[in-house]
């Protein structure tokens, strides 16, 4: 399955970016209108999100800049036939994010 890749920049520290991401994914959001089979794990320890659906994969991670900002790395698998949407599928991932953060 194709990957790729994208980091968006988050005005908040991690802590409270971690927070904000996890109950967006936790609560109704736009992921699940796609697919309703998405599950996701959440590590406290190391601020990882990893989100299942039953056409993708994705992991989110959220790492410290500095005490008042930080970076959302965001990794995506999808299968060939939605390779083509990486592009759709990155806006409506960081549509979601910048909304929150």
């Amino acid at each position: 399955m194709p990957k790729f890749n994208f980091e968006l920049p988050a005005p908040l520290d991690s802590a409270t970016a971690y927070s904000k991401i996890k109950n967006l994914l936790s609560g109704e959001n736009d992921f699940k209108k796609f697919d309703p089979k998405v599950a996701c794990t959440f590590d406290e320890s190391s601020q990882t999100c990893n989100v299942k659906g039953s056409q993708f994969q994705a992991q989110l991670q959220v790492k410290a800049k500095d005490s008042a900002s930080s970076t959302v790395s965001i990794n995506v698998e999808v299968p060939f036939a939605l390779a083509l949407f990486k592009g759709k599928i990155q806006e409506a991932i960081e549509k979601n994010l910048k909304r929150i953060l």
